[in-house]
């Protein structure tokens, strides 16, 4: 990029629409732009008693700037100069219309200051929604003193991709951008916060991985979740060393709002029905006159005493209820449903006691049902893992095992991705998934099936490369987890979307092929100088604008890929053959695993044929 910065590069027709500050009450239709917390708090007029005007009275708008720009996924996507949007996920399921994407969807969240809002005292979600002020200008799209237009953006793809392994591939297609995108809309989940107002409430349920990859129960010599009955710990094998993901969660229950509803899983092949509640009220107050008591907040104990896990005479309670019964006690609002879950966070069974395969499907699939029932309105499942469903039918499932016997799926799962995505397909998708995926050695590549789940349900996807990271500290891998964790809390209530028509992702035009997943380098960047915050904060002090290669070979570039519909686009034959599309649109090169089911057949060196008794045994 040049040195010059890009505001002060600007050409005219970047700059904003005529849009004057709003200075007072002189131009009433100013007022009513505002959204209704601004205009509930944020003025203050006097007026005399006798009931005529005050020449002292004041008006105030809460002063709020730009943070940061922060680009979390981006989606294939038909993009239509009337400004549409249309996330294309995959190939069409059973009735689906038949798209062909000719773009890319940026999700973006534009991040403000402190935000002052009347009706909320703490409201902790400072994204900036369409309506909302910023440096006393309405930040809005459409009409003639819109402040959010597409000639204000500009996308700047450096290279776009295959994400193979590693990180430092030399870009062989040759696809570049630099251009303004053709759309820019804002998709509102929730209103601004109002505890009065159940239909601002979020509604959150965030699952943890708890399978063998994260703590080292994998196969020693491939480092796949394999059988638990066979694997033995490797301490130098667990995916997630330093706990990321549970500071993440950490992070997650912090930075709700005390309104907003929570409830925690988490999930492995051990529990029954492969996911389980994540809640504990085993804490007791330490110190003071209230040690010992039985307590769920620092609330409980006193100013002399905390309350900290263990220690209840009672233990957990949550270990002796069916998980429906766990569900209605543990989801809520209040601080002592969500100091639940941040009891669980210190179990031992969840911080260090993974083991097993991965259920995810059949665990998300209980998850999603629970939301519909558990919660109206607003609904979203946070997933954190570190690989996809092992103990389904499918590639990753280990078929032949090193020790030479065969494996077979586990015995609680009922639900494997295809039966997943038709389910919620039919349910008009009510709840909107977002996943963060990070490495673990046996499982480096990003997951094409829980992208495709996230752009479904309009929710988000993230990959962070633990494994390729160059590490001076376990900090970065926590640090990492949690940047991510706030690109999405900031996204649950709304955010702002940018399509960019891109000619190579459309055939006969371009390079990107179906069946691939690709690795999109570059910036997005909102060019408006009205706002000084962009220039003088965003552009100089922030690098979420940024998708690339960072510090530490830390991986921030944007992930998507066009799903195949069947093997020929791929230039295989059937499911069993090398170049074969596997049921996440996902072209694979080799064969399909030996024992794989193929029809009422099964896979062997590439064939479907009746057996495969030379595989294992």
């Amino acid at each position: 990029m040049s040195s010059q910065h890009p505001l002060a590069a600007m050409s005219p027709h970047r700059s904003a629409p005529p849009s004057r500050p709003i200075a007072g009450l002189s131009r009433l239709v100013s007022v009513r732009a505002l959204p209704a917390w601004a205009t509930a708090g944020a003025l203050a007029l006097t007026f005399a008693s006798g009931g005529g005007c005050d020449s002292t009275a004041k008006f105030g708008i809460p002063t709020r700037s730009f943070s940061d720009l922060q680009v979390v996924t981006v989606f294939p996507a038909v993009v239509e100069d009337n400004g549409n949007i249309t996330r294309v996920c995959g190939a069409p399921l059973q009735n689906d219309p038949v798209l062909q994407p000719n773009g890319v969807e940026f999700t973006m969240n534009l991040v403000s200051t402190t935000l002052s809002n009347p009706a909320c005292a703490d409201d902790r979600d400072v994204s900036v929604k369409h309506g909302e002020v910023i440096e006393r200008r309405i930040i809005r799209t459409g009409g003639a003193d819109s402040t959010v237009v597409p000639s204000q953006f500009k996308v700047n793809l450096q290279c776009v991709e295959p994400r193979t392994s590693g990180v430092n591939a030399s870009c062989p297609t040759g696809i570049t951008v630099d251009n303004a995108p053709s759309a820019v809309n804002y998709k509102n989940v929730a209103a601004r916060c109002n505890p009065q107002r159940p239909e601002t409430w979020l509604n959150v349920a965030l699952m943890i991985d708890n399978t063998g990859s994260t703590t080292g129960f994998v196969d020693s010599a491939t480092h796949k979740e394999d059988s638990p009955l066979t694997n033995q710990p490797d301490t130098l094998s667990p995916s997630d060393p330093a706990d990321s993901r549970l500071e993440a969660a950490r992070t997650l229950v912090r930075e709700l709002n005390d309104q907003d509803r929570l409830i925690g899983y988490y999930f492995n092949e051990k529990v029954p029905e492969g996911v389980a509640v994540a809640a504990s009220d085993n804490l007791a107050c330490v110190g003071g006159s209230s040690n010992g008591k039985a307590c769920t907040t620092d609330a409980d104990c006193g100013t002399k005493s905390v309350c900290v896990y263990g220690g209840n005479p009672k233990g957990n309670s949550f270990e002796n209820l069916a998980r429906p019964d766990a569900e209605k006690l543990a989801f809520g609002n209040q601080p002592a449903r969500k100091g639940l879950l941040l009891g669980a966070l210190e179990d031992t069974k969840i911080a260090h006691g993974g083991e097993g395969r991965s259920p995810l499907w059949k665990a998300l699939s209980i998850v999603h049902k629970s939301m519909t029932e558990l919660a109206p309105g607003n609904r979203h499942v946070v997933v954190l893992t570190d690989g996809p469903d092992t103990c389904t039918h499918g590639e990753d499932l280990t078929y032949v095992s090193s020790d030479g016997k065969c494996r077979t799926p586990c015995q609680t799962t009922d639900v494997d991705f295809a039966a997943f995505r038709q389910a919620i397909a039919d349910a008009n998708y009510p709840v909107k998934v977002h996943f963060i995926q990070w490495q673990a050695k046996g499982y480096m590549q990003p997951d094409a099936q829980m992208m495709e789940i996230a752009c479904r349900t309009g929710g988000t996807y993230q990959f962070l490369n633990f494994q390729e990271m160059n590490l001076s500290s376990s900090n970065q891998l926590t640090d990492s987890m949690r940047r991510a964790v706030l690109r999405v809390r900031y996204a649950l209530s709304g955010s702002w979307r940018v399509g960019l028509k891109l000619q190579d992702i459309t055939p006969p035009h371009g390079q990107i092929a179906t069946g691939e997943v690709y690795a999109a380098n570059g910036t997005l960047q909102y060019l408006n100088s009205v706002f000084d915050s962009l220039a003088n904060t965003v552009y100089k002090t922030q690098t979420s604008w940024k998708f690339g290669i960072g510090d530490g070979n830390e991986d921030r570039r944007l992930l998507f890929r066009r799903g195949c519909a069947q093997s020929a686009d791929c230039g295989g034959g059937d499911a069993c053959t090398a170049n074969h599309c596997d049921v996440g649109g996902t072209c694979r090169k080799g064969n399909a695993p030996d024992k794989m089911p193929c029809g009422g057949n099964v896979c062997c060196t590439g064939v479907c044929q009746a057996d495969c008794p030379s595989a294992c045994k």
